[in-house]
């Protein structure tokens, strides 16, 4: 059963993946506590596990605001990933061996399994894999200028958690894509991880933006 301090989380974290609020705004304790029927001590514990996470900034004196991450931010990622990425997974692809393999395959096990388990447990395990395959193939393009330009990029939290705004099928979809990049790698066809993994990337992009939309959309209404 959760408790109030896992249900503020899990609502704000929606809210703040999903652009209910604006970049910058501030996130106060006692209006949050009082919408959601919670006391302020759960809504506090919330709020500092989104600052833990990227999600938003606490600055001295100031209060705990939404992370400026404004949608052009969420475009440039994803446009820089989509022309950073892909040459990775060539790199990657020629380069790697054996251990690559085995570590793309065993994210894909892990993925495959925290989709079925769905929930948040489940969300927090396709994060977690995701996370080890895109890493595994950086590893392996063994390029340390790719490596300083993508490490931020790749772990932007926004971007992260935007797996709790998908339904199954499009985490299948996205798992359906790290098979076959895993694929590519097993042919050392570098060309290929390269034009699976912008397929990917450039999916993800719409799906996310598509979501983000909807769910602004969706809070208009209820507004």
């Amino acid at each position: 059963m959760r408790n109030g301090s896992d249900s503020a989380y899990e609502v704000l974290r929606e809210r703040l993946v999903g652009g209910h609020y604006n970049p910058g705004s501030q996130l106060k304790e006692e209006p949050i506590a009082r919408e959601l029927g919670l006391s302020r001590t759960p809504v506090r514990t919330a709020l500092r596990r989104l600052v833990e996470e990227g999600l938003a900034t606490d600055a001295v004196g100031q209060g705990i605001h939404v992370a400026k991450w404004t949608e052009w931010d969420v475009e440039e990622t994803f446009q820089l990933r989509m022309l950073l990425e892909p040459y990775a997974s060539y790199l990657a692809a020629t380069r790697g061996g054996a251990d690559l393999l085995a570590r793309l395959q065993a994210s894909n096990l892990e993925m495959e399994a925290a989709i079925r388990l769905g929930g948040n447990a489940g969300t927090e395990g396709v994060q977690e894999a995701n996370r080890k395959f895109h890493r595994a193939l950086l590893d392996a393009a063994g390029s340390s200028r790719l490596r300083s330009m993508l490490d931020t990029i790749i772990d932007m939290p926004i971007v992260v958690r935007s797996f709790y705004l998908y339904t199954s099928a499009e985490l299948e979809q996205s798992l359906h894509h790290h098979r076959d990049l895993t694929l590519a790698v097993a042919a050392k066809d570098g060309e290929l991880a390269r034009q699976v993994m912008q397929l990917h990337l450039r999916m993800s992009y719409h799906r996310f933006m598509q979501h983000r939309s909807e769910y602004a959309k969706s809070r208009r209404q209820t507004d």
